[in-house]
C-alpha cells in the first residue's frame, strides 16, 4: 500500500493536477509462505500503479521466488494471517530477479485485456506501471489515436486515416502540443523556428481501467495549428501495450508521467565494442589526439599516484566532464554521467565534504574511507573495461523524412543521421549490448529536418535504427566524432559484411499467468554475450558447428558461430517484451563446442569484471599468453594498479564529537533518530545481502536510500513541546550523536539524511594548530617503531641526524598492540602515520609514534594534514621525540626557534 501519497487538483474544470506517491510493499517468500522479514520492504517512487490506487483497500505486495524455480504452483494464491488474499497480478520491475506484484484486487485487466491469450501483456509490459517517474501529473485531454505505419493509397505515410494527415509519429512515438509538452515536464515551452522539436521525453500514460502506453514524445506544431487546436496528443497504437482504444478521437484524464528528457549523456564503451578491434587501433594516432593506449597509460598512472591520499583521490575521482568540446554545437553544454545518471548523484556528496575539508577532519571517517574505495575500485575496473574512453549518449528519435538520402540518386548505403547537439560530420556510433561488430558505424550528421532545432537526441530513419537493434520508445545510442578515434574509424571501415540478425515480431507468451511468469524470469543475454566474447577472443567466431533443434527452431542447422550467437542476443533482448524463446540447447553445443577448443577459462577476465575483490584486492584476471585486444586492455591497467592504502583505522565512535559539539544532547530527538537508526541498519544490511547473493545488483540499496532519503521532511515536520518544530541543524546534531555510538558500520545514515547540514558545520570548522604536537617512539615495545628509525624516511642521512623541519603528510590514528594471534591487547593509543613525500625506500603511510597524551586535545581522531617535523630527543642514536607543526600557524623561523627553546608544557599548550 502507498505510504505517502499527495494529490495537488490544480484545475477543478479542466481536472489539471499533480501526484506525488512513494509506495512500500512487504516481500512475501512464496515458496516458505510467509512474510520475508530478512529484506528490505520494496520501496517505488512516483508510479502510476501508486497513483491511481493509493487507498488501503488497494493493497498490494511483491511475492518472491528463486530465480532458478521452475513450479508455476508457487505463485498461486496466498492468505497471509490477518489480511485478505493476495493473487498475481502483474510483473514487478524486477521479474527477473524473481518477483512479482500481487494484488488483494486484481487491476491488470483493466488495462492489458481479460482474454486468455492476452495475459502474457500482464508479464511483459506490467512494470511500465512500475516505472519511477520524476514527475506525475494528470489532465483532461483530446486526443488522437492513429496508426504509424499506415500509408495511403499513393503509398505515403498517413498515420491518421480520420484527418488524412500524417502527425509523423513513429514507433512508440507520439506527438504533442506546446502546452502538453510544457505540462509534461519542459517547463516554459519555448518555440523554435521551422522546428516540431524542442527536447523529446520519454513517457508513460495511462487512462485508469483503459490503457497504458510508454514510448517517446516530442512537439509537433500542428497540433498548435490544426483542428481548432483542440488536440494536444497524437499517440500511435504502437505506444499502447495492452488495451487499445479504436483509431480515432478520444477525449479522457490521462495520468502523464516523466521519465526523463532528452540529454547528453556520457557513456563508456565496454569489451563488447572493443572485442572486435584489433589492437594497432588502440596505439595509432592521426597527430591531434593521443593513441588510446598512451592516454589509457596516463589515467592509470595518474590514478597510482594518489593510491594513499584521500584528497588526491577525490580530485581524480571527481565526475568531470569535458566542458569545451569542438565537436559539440554548445562546448559548455551541461553533461550528465553514465551509469543512469547515478554517478554523479554517488560522488557529488563526497566530493562536497572532501573540498569543504580543509583540516581533514573527517578525511578519515569511515563512511568516507569506504566511498572513496568503492569508488576508486569501479575506476580501475572502468579503465579496464573501457580503456578510458568515453563516448557520448544521445536518445534515439524517429525521423522518415531522411529516407530523401536514400532516394533519388544518393549514394547507395549513406547512412545519414540529425544529432542537432553535434556539429555536422562523420561519426563513430553504436548501442549496447553488442550482437556484432555490425552494431558498430560510420554516420553522417546533418542539420537537417523537423528535429534540426532539437536537443539530446539522434533521429534517423527506423530502417536505419533497427539496423542497430535500436527502438525509438527511449533507447540511446552512443556516437563520438571519428576524429577523435580515426583509427577505431579506419577499423570499422575494414569491417566484414556482418551477420544477417533479424529482430522478429513480438510473439504472445503461452499458458496461464504463472507459467508466463516463470517463463519470463530467465534472460539469456548475458549467457550469448559472454559466448561471444569467448569465441571471438579465440578467434573461433567464424567456425561452423551442428546447432541442435531448440526454441522455435525445429532442425538442426550448421551455422558459423557468429551468426547463432548475434541472433540469440538479439532474442535475448527481446525477451523482456516478447515470447519469442532463445535456443537454450543450442547455447549449451556452443558452451560445449568452445570449451573443448580453448578450455573452460580462456578469457578469466569476463569472470573477473564480476569478481568483487577485482581492484580492491587484487587485479583483474587475465591469461598472459592471450593476444586478444581485451586482455590487452586489462594487462595494461594491471601493469598499474597498486592495491589502495586507505585502510579505515578507526570506527565511527571515534568522530562522535567531531561536529556538532556546540549542539545540547536533545533526549526525545536523540530516542526518535535511535529509532530510525536501528531500522536503517536492519534494512541496510539486508539490502546488502541481497546484493552478494545477486551478483552484485545494488537495487535494493538504492531502494533502502531512497526510503530513508525521503523521511527527512517528515523528520522535520515533527513538532517539539511547545508546538514548535526543530531545526535541521538540532536534527543533523541528534542524528550524529547516535549514529557515533557503535564500533560497528559506517554511520551511513546521517550523511544520507543531513548532507547539507554536515557541509555547513564543517565549512565552519577551525582546526589550526596554534602550538606544538609532540610525538614520542618506544623501541622496546612489539609492533611499534621508534621514530625515524625507517631510513627510507630519511634520505641519505643517519637516523642521528634528525628531522629538519620537512613538510610531511600525517594522519590522526588509533593505535593498539595485538599479540602473536593478532588480538588487541592493551589499551588504544592514539597516533600518528606519516607520509614521507620524497622517501626513496619506504611508501604510503606508516606509524611514526605516539601523541603525547598532554597535547592529544589538538588533535582527533581521522584527521589528516600537512606537517612540519623537527627533531627533539634523540636515544642511542636513535630518534624517540619529535615535534609536529602546522605550517598554517607558524613561519618556518619561528618553528625553528621553538626547536631551539622549547618551553615548558604549560606555556606549549
Amino acid at each position: 500500500m502507498a505510504s505517502d501519497w499527495n494529490n495537488n487538483l490544480i484545475d477543478v474544470d479542466s481536472v489539471t493536477g499533480t501526484v506525488t506517491v512513494i509506495s512500500t510493499w512487504s516481500v512475501w517468500d512464496c515458496k516458505k509462505k510467509e512474510w520475508n522479514k530478512t529484506v528490505p520492504p520494496v520501496v517505488l517512487r512516483n508510479t502510476m500503479l501508486g497513483a491511481l490506487y493509493p487507498k488501503p483497500e488497494d493493497r498490494f505486495c511483491i511475492g518472491e521466488i528463486s530465480k532458478e524455480d521452475t513450479n508455476p504452483n508457487l505463485l498461486a494464491p496466498f492468505t497471509p494471517p490477518d489480511s485478505k488474499k493476495f493473487s498475481l497480478d502483474l510483473a514487478s520491475n524486477s521479474r527477473t530477479h524473481g518477483r512479482f506484484t500481487f494484488n488483494m484486487e486484481e487491476v491488470g485487466q483493466g488495462y492489458y485485456g481479460s482474454a486468455q491469450n492476452e495475459q502474457w501483456k500482464r508479464i511483459i509490459y506490467g512494470s511500465i506501471v512500475h516505472t519511477g517517474c520524476k514527475q506525475l501529473v494528470y489532465r483532461r485531454i483530446k486526443y488522437i489515436v492513429v496508426d504509424d505505419t499506415r500509408r495511403n493509397e499513393k503509398g505515403q505515410l498517413q498515420d491518421d486515416k480520420l484527418h488524412q494527415w500524417h502527425w509523423n509519429t513513429g514507433d512508440s512515438h507520439a506527438k504533442g502540443s506546446s502546452r502538453l509538452m510544457s505540462f509534461l515536464g519542459t517547463g516554459q515551452f519555448e518555440l523554435n523556428e521551422d522546428t516540431e522539436l524542442d527536447t523529446p521525453i520519454q513517457f508513460r500514460m495511462v487512462v485508469r481501467d483503459s490503457w497504458v502506453g510508454k514510448g517517446t514524445i516530442a512537439y509537433n506544431s500542428h497540433l498548435d495549428t490544426m483542428l481548432g487546436g483542440e488536440y494536444d496528443l497524437v499517440i500511435p497504437v504502437s505506444c499502447l501495450k495492452g488495451k487499445k482504444p479504436a483509431f480515432g478521437v478520444h477525449e479522457d484524464v490521462v495520468l502523464m508521467g516523466l521519465v526523463f528528457e532528452g540529454e547528453e549523456r556520457v557513456a563508456k564503451p565496454g569489451w563488447m565494442f572493443f572485442q572486435w578491434f584489433p589492437k594497432t587501433a588502440l596505439t595509432r594516432s592521426n597527430g591531434i589526439y593521443p593513441p588510446i593506449t598512451t592516454a589509457l597509460r596516463s589515467k592509470c598512472e595518474k590514478l597510482a599516484s594518489a593510491y594513499n591520499s584521500i584528497k588526491d583521490l577525490a580530485e581524480i575521482l571527481k565526475v568531470s566532464q569535458e566542458k569545451k568540446d569542438e565537436d559539440l554545437v554548445n562546448p559548455n553544454a551541461d553533461i550528465i554521467g553514465n551509469e543512469e545518471q547515478s554517478e554523479a548523484e554517488y560522488i557529488s556528496p563526497l566530493i562536497r565534504i572532501i573540498e569543504v575539508d580543509v583540516h581533514g577532519v573527517l578525511l578519515l571517517h569511515p563512511y568516507i574511507v569506504r566511498k572513496i574505495q568503492e569508488r576508486l575500485q569501479l575506476q580501475w575496473l572502468v579503465l579496464a573495461t573501457a580503456a578510458g574512453v568515453r563516448f557520448y549518449s544521445v536518445m534515439c528519435q524517429p525521423d522518415e523524412t531522411l529516407d530523401f538520402y536514400y532516394k533519388d540518386g544518393a549514394p547507395d548505403g549513406r547512412k545519414v543521421m540529425c544529432a542537432p547537439d553535434f556539429k555536422p560530420g562523420f561519426y563513430i556510433v553504436f548501442c549496447n549490448p553488442m550482437r556484432h561488430w555490425g552494431d558498430c558505424q560510420i554516420w553522417e550528421n546533418i542539420h537537417t529536418g523537423p528535429y534540426k532545432n532539437g536537443t539530446g537526441l539522434i533521429a534517423a530513419t527506423r530502417k536505419q535504427l533497427l539496423g542497430l537493434g535500436r527502438d525509438t520508445d527511449g533507447d540511446f545510442m552512443q556516437l563520438i566524432s571519428v576524429k577523435r578515434f580515426p583509427a577505431l574509424a579506419s577499423a570499422i571501415a575494414e569491417f566484414g559484411k556482418p551477420p544477417d540478425t533479424e529482430k522478429f515480431p513480438k510473439m504472445a507468451l503461452q499458458g496461464n499467468m504463472r507459467q508466463i511468469a516463470i517463463n519470463s524470469m530467465n534472460n539469456n543475454t548475458g549467457i550469448a554475450a559472454s559466448l561471444l566474447g569467448r569465441a571471438a577472443a579465440a578467434n573461433i567466431e567464424q567456425h561452423f558447428i551442428d546447432i541442435p533443434p531448440g526454441g522455435l527452431q525445429t532442425q538442426t542447422q550448421n551455422m558459423r558461430i557468429i551468426d547463432f550467437l548475434s541472433q540469440q542476443i538479439q532474442i535475448a533482448v527481446d525477451s523482456l517484451k516478447s515470447a519469442y524463446p532463445n535456443n537454450v540447447n543450442g547455447l549449451n553445443a556452443v558452451t560445449k563446442y568452445i570449451d573443448e577448443a580453448v578450455g573452460k577459462d580462456n578469457i578469466p577476465w569476463l569472470k573477473g569484471f564480476k569478481d568483487k575483490k577485482v581492484y580492491a584486492e587484487y587485479p583483474c584476471p587475465v591469461n598472459p599468453d592471450a593476444t586478444d585486444t581485451v586482455s590487452a586492455i586489462v594487462k595494461l591497467v594491471n601493469s598499474h594498479w597498486k592495491k589502495p592504502d586507505l585502510a579505515i583505522t578507526s570506527s565511527p565512535v571515534s568522530f562522535k564529537f567531531s561536529l556538532f559539539k556546540l549542539y545540547p544532547e536533545n533526549e526525545i530527538q536523540q530516542q526518535m533518530a535511535n529509532e530510525v537508526r536501528f531500522d536503517y541498519a536492519k534494512q541496510i544490511n539486508a539490502a546488502i545481502e541481497w546484493k552478494e547473493a545477486n551478483n552484485g545488483d545494488t537495487s535494493k540499496i538504492k531502494e533502502v536510500s531512497a526510503l530513508f532519503k525521503s523521511k527527512r521532511d517528515g523528520i522535520l515536520a515533527i513538532q517539539r513541546p511547545d508546538g514548535k518544530t526543530y531545526s535541521a541543524e538540532t536534527w543533523a546534531a541528534a542524528y550524529w550523536q547516535v549514529c557515533h555510538t557503535s564500533e560497528a558500520g559506517s554511520a551511513g545514515l546521517v550523511f544520507l539524511l543531513w548532507i547539507d547540514e554536515i557541509i555547513a558545520e564543517l565549512s565552519t570548522t577551525t582546526r589550526e594548530i596554534r602550538g606544538v604536537v609532540v610525538v614520542y617512539g618506544l623501541a622496546n615495545k612489539t609492533n611499534s617503531y621508534p621514530l625515524g628509525c625507517k631510513s627510507g624516511w630519511m634520505f641519505d642521512r643517519q637516523p642521528s641526524e634528525g628531522w629538519g623541519g620537512i613538510l610531511v603528510k600525517t594522519r590522526v590514528v588509533w593505535w593498539q598492540e595485538k599479540d602473536a594471534s593478532g588480538n588487541p591487547i592493551g589499551l588504544k593509543k592514539m597516533g600518528i602515520d606519516m607520509l614521507h613525500p620524497t622517501a626513496k625506500k619506504i611508501t604510503g603511510y606508516n606509524f611514526l609514534g605516539f601523541v603525547d597524551p598532554y597535547y592529544a586535545s589538538k588533535l582527533q581522531i581521522g584527521e589528516t594534514r600537512d606537517m612540519r617535523i623537527y627533531t627533539h630527543k634523540v636515544k642511542n642514536g636513535i630518534i624517540t621525540e619529535a615535534f609536529l607543526f602546522d605550517p598554517n600557524m607558524m613561519t618556518v623561523a619561528e618553528m625553528e626557534d621553538f626547536v631551539r627553546n622549547p618551553p615548558n608544557k604549560k606555556e606549549q599548550k
